[in-house]
C-alpha cells in the first residue's frame, strides 16, 4: 500500500508542478506579447504619469479586458493584453491548490484534501473580495 500511494505522490506532484510551470510560462507569453506590443506603438509618447488617473473600467473586469484586448479598434487593448497577463499570473496557484484538493481527494486522503479546500477558500476570498 505504502508503495502505491508514493507513485501517486509522485505523480500528483508532477502534475502540480507541469501545472505550475505552463500557467507561468504561458502568463509570461501574454505579459510579454503585450509589453512588446505596448512599446512598440507607444515608444515615443510622452509617460504623462504625473497625475493618478486610475485604471479604466475596461480594466476591472476580466471579460471586458480579454474583449478589448482582441478587439482591434480600440487603443487600451495592449493594456489589456498585460493584465491578462497578470491575472493568468495571479490565478496560477488558485489552479494548483485546486489540483491538489482533487489529487487528495482521488487519494481518498481527507485530512489533507479539506485543508487544501481550505486554503483555495481563503485564497479565492483574498483574491475577490
Amino acid at each position: 500500500m505504502g508503495q502505491k500511494r508514493k507513485m501517486k505522490d509522485e505523480r500528483i506532484q508532477k502534475v502540480l508542478a507541469h501545472v505550475m510551470l505552463g500557467g507561468v510560462l504561458l502568463a509570461a507569453v501574454i505579459l510579454g506579447t503585450g509589453l512588446a506590443w505596448f512599446l512598440v506603438t507607444s515608444g515615443g509618447s510622452p509617460p504623462g504619469d504625473h497625475i493618478f488617473r486610475g485604471e479604466p473600467r475596461y480594466l476591472e473586469n476580466p471579460v471586458s479586458m480579454v474583449r478589448r484586448a482582441f478587439d482591434p479598434g480600440g487603443s487600451g487593448e495592449r493594456q489589456s493584453l498585460i493584465m491578462i497577463g497578470v491575472v493568468l499570473l495571479l490565478i496560477n496557484p488558485l489552479v494548483r491548490v485546486a489540483f491538489a484538493a482533487f489529487g487528495f481527494a482521488a487519494q481518498k486522503d481527507h485530512l489533507y484534501a479539506t485543508i487544501s479546500l481550505l486554503v483555495l477558500a481563503i485564497l479565492l476570498f483574498s483574491f475577490f473580495w
